[in-house]
């Protein structure tokens, strides 16, 4: 065979390097294509997902959600169940601390001419005390609870006395007067408390709820005086103690 021209060579360079451009190209496409095409089915997959539970969401009834909705930090610090301790016509007085945090509860007689007797609700345990002549009564109750136990307001009403309560003549935390709803010839005072950590006690004329709204914390008297309630716990007899009262006006209980 005769030896090629200089012309002959360069074609024949040129056709060999476009083959081996158009190889390069069918192998890229071999390794890229298949790639492609899974990278397309994982998108197509993922949107469909999403778009799927975004109309699940918008497919739910007014007030229903489509999936669970974690527990807010409001739920954890709201106010316990309210509990009836006691009633005395028209008023209802409600457990004045978180049920689990009573350590005993204890009726007793207050030496108050305007004394309302208070009957004690089923299934509440509690203990019944006379006074010191024997005379039995319900006026007042104690409800124990340790040191620095929140409270709350007994019944509900509006506060209409924020004072000082005094232990042997000497001030000690706070008493708090309630007039009840639709009751306005009876005061329930609320006392051996203090303020919270807040500072912050209900001013006169504030609406307050009963086992919803918080007057203080139990204050520790334990060293200022005894408590005939220590009796019935296993400790120094903290309390809150509940009193009603008559008021000079009103239709009465």
């Amino acid at each position: 065979m005769p030896p090629l021209t200089r012309d002959q060579l360069r074609s024949r360079r040129a056709v060999r390097r476009q083959d081996d451009h158009h190889r390069s190209n069918r192998v890229l496409l071999t390794i890229v294509a298949p790639a492609v095409l899974v990278a397309a089915i994982i998108a197509a997959i993922v949107l469909a997902f999403y778009d799927g539970g975004s109309q699940s969401d918008a497919a739910a009834p007014a007030g229903q959600l489509a999936s669970p909705v974690p527990p807010s930090g409001i739920g954890q610090s709201s106010a316990p169940q309210r509990v009836v301790l006691a009633r005395a016509g028209q008023v209802e007085v409600a457990l004045p601390v978180a049920q689990k945090q009573v350590t005993a509860v204890m009726f007793h007689p207050i030496a108050e001419p305007g004394a309302v007797n208070m009957t004690p609700a089923a299934g509440v345990a509690h203990n019944v005390i006379s006074d010191d002549e024997g005379e039995p009564g319900s006026a007042g109750v104690d409800v124990g609870a340790p040191a620095g136990t929140t409270v709350y307001s007994p019944v509900d009403g509006v506060v209409t006395a924020v004072i000082p309560h005094r232990i042997s003549g000497r001030p000690e935390g706070l008493e708090i007067v309630i007039t009840p709803a639709g009751v306005p010839d009876v005061a329930v005072r609320v006392s051996h408390i203090e303020p919270g950590p807040d500072g912050i006690v209900p001013r006169v004329g504030s609406p307050v709820g009963a086992g919803r709204t918080v007057l203080g914390r139990v204050r520790d008297l334990s060293r200022v005086t005894t408590f005939d309630i220590a009796r019935f716990t296993n400790d120094a007899g903290n309390n809150v103690q509940v009193e009603l009262v008559r008021q000079t006006t009103g239709p009465g209980v």
